[in-house]
C-alpha cells in the first residue's frame, strides 16, 4: 500500500507539473468578447475564425443561462475582431467548442452544446468577407450531453468527432439541484476515469445525410482536440490527460487505425495543422493553474511567483506550441519536434486551449475567460 500511495504522488506530482518553470516573453492585445471563444480555426495568413459562447457556465450550470455566443473572425495583422452574420439560422442557442474549417469545402464544422442536446453545426463560407450561411445540423444519439469535443473533415462528406466525455453531463449542467442519481454517478465516473486513466471516450465518424458510427476500436482517456492532413488520410488526436497526440490512418471505408502516437512536451488541448505541415497546439503547462482544477481540486491547486509575474488560480499560463513531425505519414510521425512559440502568464487571458501562427504573430483563446488574444 505504502509503494502504491508513493508511486501515486509521484505520478500525480508529474502530471500537475508542479516542478516547471516557465519563462514568458510576450506582448499581447486582448480582443474583447463578452464570452469565452475555446476554439480557433485558421481562414487565410491573416486571419481565423473563433468559436465563442459561454462554454464552463454550460459545463457547470446548463445552456439555459449561458450567454449567447457566435462564431467571430479575428484578424491578427490588423487586431480587430468582427461577428459574423449566419445566414438561414435555426431557433436555439450557440455556445460553441471545437470547430474546424475546410479550405477544401469552404465549410465551417463547429461542436454546438447551445441546443441541448450537443450536434454540429455545418455553415458555408461565402466571399472574402467572409458571410456564413447554415447547411446542416448533425445529430446522433452518441452524443451525449456536452461530451462532444472537437472535428474536422474527412473525405467526400465525412465528419470525425472526438468525445472527451465518457458519460453524459447532467441535462442542467455539473451543479444541478435536480441531476438523478444515475446522472450524479457519470460524473464521478468521469473523474474516476481521468484519475485511474482508464480509456473509455471514443472517435466517431459521421456525414451529413446517413448519421454517426464509431470510427475506430482504439479508446482514449478523454478524446479531445483533433486535426487533419492535407490529403484527410491522417487524423492526429490530442488525449489530454494522457499527454500523448495519437496519429490515426484512415483506410478506404473512412475506419481509423492507430499507426503511432508521441508524448508532448505540455498538456494540450485543441490542435491545428497549418499550411506548412506543422502542428499548431493550444498548451497547458501548469496544470495546477487550470480552472478544471481550481473549481473540482481546489487542494492540487496552488499559486506561485515565476519569472516574477503571479501565476494560479485566475491566471493560468498557457501558449503555442510548434510541433514538427518527421517522416510523410504512418508510423514515421512517431518522431516530434516540439517548440515553444510563446508562453503567456495567464493576466490578460487565464488558459490556453487553442493557438496559430497568423502573419508572424500568435492568436490565441480561451475556454474559460473571455476574448481573443494577438501577440507579438
Amino acid at each position: 500500500m505504502a509503494i502504491g500511495v508513493g508511486l501515486l504522488f509521484t505520478d500525480l506530482t508529474k502530471r500537475m507539473a508542479y516542478d516547471k518553470v516557465l519563462t514568458f516573453r510576450d506582448t499581447c492585445k486582448l480582443l474583447e468578447l463578452p464570452t469565452p471563444a475555446e476554439d480557433l480555426t485558421m481562414f487565410d495568413e491573416h486571419s481565423a475564425f473563433a468559436g465563442a459562447g459561454d462554454l464552463w457556465n454550460t459545463f457547470m450550470n446548463g445552456p439555459d443561462d449561458a450567454v449567447e455566443g457566435g462564431l467571430y473572425l479575428v484578424n491578427a495583422t490588423e487586431g480587430t475582431l468582427v461577428k459574423l452574420h449566419i445566414e438561414n439560422r435555426l431557433p436555439g442557442k450557440f455556445v460553441f467548442h471545437g470547430i474546424y474549417y475546410s479550405q477544401l469545402t469552404r465549410r465551417l464544422y463547429a461542436i454546438n452544446h447551445g441546443r441541448g442536446q450537443s450536434v454540429i453545426e455545418v455553415f458555408d463560407v461565402i466571399g472574402k468577407g467572409p458571410s456564413l450561411k447554415h447547411l446542416s445540423t448533425v445529430e446522433s444519439p452518441l452524443f451525449g450531453i456536452s461530451s462532444i469535443n472537437d472535428v474536422v473533415e474527412g473525405v467526400d462528406g465525412e465528419i470525425y468527432v472526438s468525445e472527451w466525455q465518457p458519460f453524459p453531463f447532467p441535462v442542467g449542467g455539473k451543479k444541478s439541484p435536480t441531476r438523478t442519481l444515475q446522472e450524479t454517478l457519470g460524473r464521478v465516473g468521469a473523474t474516476l476515469a481521468i484519475i485511474l486513466r482508464i480509456k473509455t471516450t471514443r472517435v466517431f465518424r459521421c456525414t451529413l445525410t446517413a448519421g454517426c458510427t464509431v470510427a475506430s476500436s482504439e479508446r482514449f482517456i478523454s478524446a479531445n482536440g483533433l486535426a487533419v492532413s492535407p490529403d484527410r488520410q491522417i487524423i492526429f488526436l490530442n488525449d489530454p490527460p494522457a499527454q500523448m497526440v495519437h496519429v490515426m490512418s484512415r483506410d478506404a471505408s473512412g475506419m481509423l487505425s492507430r499507426v503511432s502516437a508521441f508524448e508532448t512536451k505540455h498538456v494540450l488541448d485543441n490542435l491545428e495543422m497549418q499550411s506548412d505541415g506543422k502542428l499548431s497546439a493550444g498548451t497547458m503547462p501548469l496544470p495546477y493553474t487550470a480552472e478544471t482544477i481550481c473549481e473540482d481540486a481546489q487542494e492540487l491547486s496552488r499559486s506561485s511567483i515565476m519569472n516574477g509575474r503571479e501565476v494560479g488560480c485566475g491566471k493560468s499560463p498557457g501558449g503555442l506550441l510548434v510541433i514538427s513531425l518527421a517522416g510523410t505519414g504512418g508510423k514515421s510521425f512517431v518522431d516530434a519536434t516540439q517548440v515553444d512559440k510563446l508562453t503567456h502568464d495567464g493576466s490578460l487571458l487565464s488558459g490556453v486551449s487553442a493557438a496559430l501562427r497568423l502573419n508572424g504573430k500568435v492568436v490565441m483563446s480561451s475556454p474559460n475567460a473571455p476574448g481573443v488574444l494577438v501577440c507579438d
